[in-house]
């Protein structure tokens, strides 16, 4: 509420009646000041619902990070590869990645094609040579800063280095040093590299690399790859360190830890909103008792806990996955969680996991596509929770920009209505203080004549006596 600088005149009534006077400024002021009085409480209303409100969402916002915790989990990022034979494969997984199985034959690991020059005589002073680079048929400018070995290997590093690695290297002693260039490509290929210097090639020694060639899944198909690096699904990527005469397996497992972690997170988030929501119900309710939000946030709850895939399978609730009711007789019942339920689902029933947990709308983890629509319950507890939690649209933060604008809507009508009582107040001082004037003057006129009267009654009684 705001604050009022104008001076207010202060009644200083003398006359008998003053006190009279005082009184109707103090009642007309009273009566004024009832409608700021209701403001007031219902201003502190307002606040009560919104603290409690903000709680809440509080409570949402957790549970929404629990959801996404899930999608987390189920999305790559807590996949986990293990590898047969860690001599020919390493493999990696990001997101996007699936479990699943696969297995791979490694037949060649391929080469990258190399060229060590002759000794280096070019310096760092004069003008730099033209110097071209050559992989198989095709050619490339280079501009380096001087015809030094450094500046060759920097110019062909910034300028081509996605084709070709250059090192300057001594393959002579320390005493006697015999600086060289050392040229490798970045793909397997039998292309050969070549250095010329003022058109004359500089090279001592080359190679012609190959690319590695390997089959997955006992498909039949030999693959040339110019790479060692393999994606054989989205998020899996296999790497080719060495041969090998028989097939190495290689399986994609959800991290178990990393699961059970996000669905006991998202149990504690639930029970937090269940408990939390339950204090504002009943004759002892909080500031938000029978306020409809209470009963949409809790159908969001309900909504997320009884979710059932459409179509029937192994998994068809959160019953399946060691998630339940710790007493359905409660009106405002708890959950519990078996994290064993869970593994055994992993271990059994791994796609129908998959199937029933699937994943957040533009999140999928089954593709790589930005905009893929989502599937399964964290489909559902996503569009739930935005819903709810939208900056925009959000049910609660809408309600909780709505209960603010009406606080502060209250609090700019209180201070309009407290400046006009105090200007109410000023000018009924005024006019009270005027008032207390007159009747001072008017009894000063009666007590004249008063006494004028009664010194006339005195002179007549003498005058008669």
């Amino acid at each position: 509420m705001g604050t009022v600088t104008n001076s207010v005149p202060t009644f200083n009534g003398t006359s008998q009646f003053a006190g009279d006077l005082q009184t109707v400024i103090n009642n007309a002021v009273a009566t004024a000041s009832a409608p700021i009085t209701a403001m007031q409480t219902q201003q502190t209303i307002l606040n009560n619902q919104s603290q409690a409100l903000s709680g809440l969402d509080g409570d949402f916002t957790a549970l929404q990070s629990s959801i996404q915790s899930v999608q987390t989990a189920v999305s790559g990022s807590s996949m986990g590869a293990a590898v047969s034979n860690p001599n020919v494969i390493s493999a990696s997984v990001g997101s996007g990645a699936s479990p699943g199985h696969y297995s791979i034959l490694v037949s060649d690991l391929g080469a990258y094609s190399t060229t060590l020059t002759n000794t280096w005589t070019g310096t760092a002073a004069g003008a730099p040579d033209t110097y071209v680079l050559s992989i198989g048929s095709q050619t490339y400018n280079l501009n380096p800063t001087n015809n030094s070995a450094t500046s060759l290997a920097s110019a062909i590093n910034s300028q081509y280095g996605d084709l070709v690695q250059a090192t300057v290297v001594n393959v002579g002693s320390n005493r006697s040093p015999d600086y060289r260039l050392s040229l490798q490509s970045t793909a397997l290929t039998s292309d050969t590299i070549d250095l010329t210097d003022n058109g004359a090639s500089t090279a001592a020694v080359q190679s012609g690399g190959a690319p590695a060639r390997y089959q997955i899944n006992n498909s039949g198909t030999v693959v040339s790859s110019d790479s060692r690096s393999v994606e054989v699904a989205p998020g899996v990527t296999l790497n080719i360190v060495g041969q090998s005469s028989s097939a190495v397996s290689v399986d994609v497992t959800q991290s178990a830890s990393a699961l059970n972690d996000a669905v006991a997170a998202f149990v504690t988030a639930y029970n937090t909103a269940q408990t939390d929501l339950a204090k504002q119900r009943g004759q002892s309710g909080g500031p938000l008792q029978g306020n409809e939000i209470i009963n949409q946030l809790q159908r969001v709850l309900d909504g997320l806990i009884t979710y059932s895939p459409l179509n029937g399978s192994a998994i068809n609730g959160w019953r399946d996955l060691g998630v339940q009711f710790s007493d359905t007789s409660d009106t405002d019942p708890t959950l519990t969680f078996d994290p064993s339920v869970l593994q055994n689902a992993e271990s059994n029933n791994p796609d129908a996991l998959t199937a029933f947990l699937g994943s957040a709308p533009g999140n999928s983890f089954t593709t790589n596509n930005a905009s893929a629509a989502g599937s399964g319950f964290l489909l559902s507890a996503t569009n739930a929770m935005t819903s709810l939690e939208d900056p925009i649209s959000g049910l609660l933060k809408t309600t909780e920009t709505d209960y603010q604008s009406q606080v502060q809507s209250l609090s700019t009508k209180m201070s309009s209505k407290q400046a006009q009582i105090e200007q109410m107040k000023a000018d009924l001082t005024q006019q009270m203080n005027a008032a207390d004037a007159m009747i001072n003057s008017m009894q000063q006129v009666y007590t004249n004549l008063s006494n004028m009267l009664q010194a006339e009654q005195i002179d007549a009684k003498m005058y008669n006596g």
